[in-house]
């Protein structure tokens, strides 16, 4: 049996136990995993257990696994750490495949009996032939199976797979990347790793065909040579994309104590990139931007961006911030200008590059035009779309001003022969914000890359045409 087929049953369960839910408080943390599984529409029986029986939003609560009447494929134990080997025995007696472990207080508390009970969870697990995801993780999430650890992901399936040591943040970046139109084929947390590693998931998902781009958050490794050839085969097969917690001494020590790993050396991460050709990022923003931009940038052919928008008054800082980042922003050439000009007035109007259009071109629907006549230049590849509502009075907009200035931000999509993205800015005055979220939203709707600031833009799309310079047949691969 390959390794893809020994796993793959852990995410399609035919039936889930979840041991140690709490019966009095509703509110409770451990009931968070029978919320999820109602709330995704998990079609399998569902068993709960607890010493003390009852029933929980009608579902009968069962005193142990053994009295359970069908089969378990799948345990979810949020039982105490002490008695989580007993548990493991017990769901033997039930021809249990695997048991997530969400529970803490094994090694990652640096303490000897944290670290003497995962010993004991690991040895039991292993006589008995049952897989285990954790301890001190939030486990699988897979939209197909309908198995999820949260209520706010997404119903849908998608071709991403996040793989995190931390359950906090494969939680945050599922729900970052799904606003931003993302969706999920695996969500992953395995905390402590005490039997399925980082090494096992990376080459299950190498051969998973429902996922084409793995994110990763990695702290440490259990075995550096295993994991190194693990990353190599998936990044050979799958766009995969790092983040590396604990590359600082403080981080280092945050990592021992989350999850009780061992950071390594931060020149040994970044020559792992380079060697494999990972992307790598440094905060869940920048991931969330990043596969926002693999699955739905069109790729430009080049570097070079025309920025176009309203409220240009930090036109040279933009600039700015997207020649730091590698990318060029060329001035516009006088015959683009003189052409741009029969339909605009020179008043109110800034036609270098970034491009400041007034009120007057959008109120006669001329924006269009003008997207239109830059899109076509041969020196540019793409382009950036934006809103800038700080040069703008809080009357104005409460008169209807803001849905215009998003109506025509619209305009610029179709009349746009070369890529383009947008950047709504959403860091104005709170009164603003909602309503920018809402235009922010509509983009997102309709697939348009959708960025919350110029640097967060910048950063994502240079580092989506140094991974094509670079790796072109595994982009073309993607998007096959």
């Amino acid at each position: 049996m390959s390794h893809f087929e020994s796993l793959d049953p852990l995410f399609h369960p035919r039936s889930i136990a979840l041991a140690g839910i709490t019966i009095a408080n509703p509110e409770h943390w451990t009931r968070v995993f029978l919320d999820a599984l109602i709330e995704i529409g998990f079609e399998g029986p569902i068993y709960l257990v607890n010493p003390k029986g009852g029933e929980i939003q009608g579902y009968k609560v069962y005193k142990s696994l053994r009295d359970i009447p069908g089969t378990v494929d799948y345990v979810i134990s949020t039982v105490p750490a002490q008695a989580s080997p007993e548990l493991v025995e017990e769901c033997d007696t039930k021809g249990v495949r695997a048991i997530h472990f969400c529970t803490a207080g094994f090694s990652e508390t640096g303490e000897q009996e944290g670290a003497r009970l995962e010993a004991q969870l690991v040895e039991a697990s292993r006589r008995k032939g049952i897989r285990i995801i954790g301890p001190n993780c939030m486990g699988i999430y897979c939209p197909q199976s309908r198995l999820s650890f949260s209520i706010a992901f997404p119903q849908e399936s998608g071709h991403v797979a996040f793989v995190s040591q931390s359950g906090g943040n494969a939680g945050g970046l599922v729900r970052l990347a799904a606003w931003r139109g993302v969706r999920f084929s695996k969500g992953i947390s395995y905390g402590n790793a005490c039997d399925l590693d980082e090494s096992d998931f990376l080459e299950y998902l190498a051969d998973d065909p429902d996922t084409k781009i793995i994110g990763l958050y990695i702290e440490g490794v259990k075995d550096g040579a295993r994991f190194h050839r693990a990353l190599e085969r998936a990044a050979k097969e799958k766009v995969v994309v790092l983040l590396k917690g604990g590359i600082t001494h403080g981080g280092s020590r945050a990592a021992a104590g989350h999850t009780g790993s061992l950071a390594g050396a931060e020149v040994i991460w970044d020559a792992l990139c380079r060697q494999f050709g990972i992307i790598r990022v440094y905060s869940l923003e920048e991931m969330a931007d990043i596969l926002q931009t693999l699955l739905f940038m069109p790729i430009p052919k080049g570097r070079n961006v025309a920025l176009i928008g309203a409220g240009g008054g930090n036109s040279v800082l933009v600039a700015d911030e997207f020649e730091k980042k590698g990318l060029i922003v060329p001035q516009l050439p006088q015959e683009i200008v003189h052409r741009i000009r029969e339909f605009s007035p020179a008043a109110g109007n800034i036609f270098r590059n970034p491009i400041d259009y007034s009120q007057t071109i959008m109120e006669t629907g001329k924006l269009g035009e003008l997207v239109s006549i830059v899109s076509a230049w041969e020196s540019i590849d793409f382009l950036i779309g934006f809103l800038d509502l700080g040069f703008a009075a809080p009357q104005t907009l409460r008169s209807g001003e803001l849905s215009r200035w998003a109506d025509a931000m619209s305009e610029m999509i179709p009349a746009s022969s070369k890529p383009i993205a947008m950047v709504p800015q959403l860091s104005v005055v709170p009164g603003h914000a909602n309503e920018l979220m809402i235009i922010a939203q509509a983009f997102i709707s309709s697939q348009v890359p959708t960025y919350m600031s110029f640097a967060s833009a910048a950063t994502s799309i240079n580092l989506l045409l140094t991974y094509k310079e670079c790796y072109p047949g595994r982009l073309e691969a993607l998007r096959g």
